[in-house]
């Protein structure tokens, strides 16, 4: 089983007046575990890539997440509100399905040995159709 998991993989996806397009997802991380503890104390590293039907690559420019437990199930899991940000060079984005990487690395010790954990999941990108541009 994943030690973590994000429950919604929804990127809303907006045209920026600079003509880039921004990709904003905000969910929740799910930290499965039997023992409460403050996630980023702990937390090594974490980066997210996300991979358009093109096969363009990109690397999530912010990863970020509240520090504070929203919900602790004693025992299971810890929740924490999560979000991932992007801007990147496209004319054009329709709504599509893509392919999210994410890597998180735990680290309690500090052992040299200790491995980041990837979890790999389709998301979908919603092109926002509100008919107005965020600034550049």
């Amino acid at each position: 089983m994943n030690t973590f998991e994000i429950v919604d993989g929804t990127f809303r996806a907006y045209k920026k007046k600079n003509n880039k397009i921004s990709l904003n997802l905000r969910t929740y991380l799910l930290v499965y575990t039997n023992t409460g503890f403050r996630l980023s104390a702990y937390l090594k590293n974490a980066r997210a890539w996300l991979t358009l039907p093109e096969e363009t690559e990109i690397e999530i420019e912010e990863l970020s997440f509240s520090d504070n437990v929203i919900r602790n199930h004693p025992g299971y899991m810890m929740v924490h509100d999560f979000w991932l940000r992007t801007v990147f060079d496209k004319q054009e984005l329709k709504s599509c399905v893509a392919d999210l990487k994410l890597m998180f690395h735990l680290s309690f010790n500090g052992h040299p040995i200790e491995e980041p954990e990837y979890i790999k999941r389709k998301v979908f990108i919603g092109m926002e159709s509100t008919g107005r541009e965020i600034p550049g």
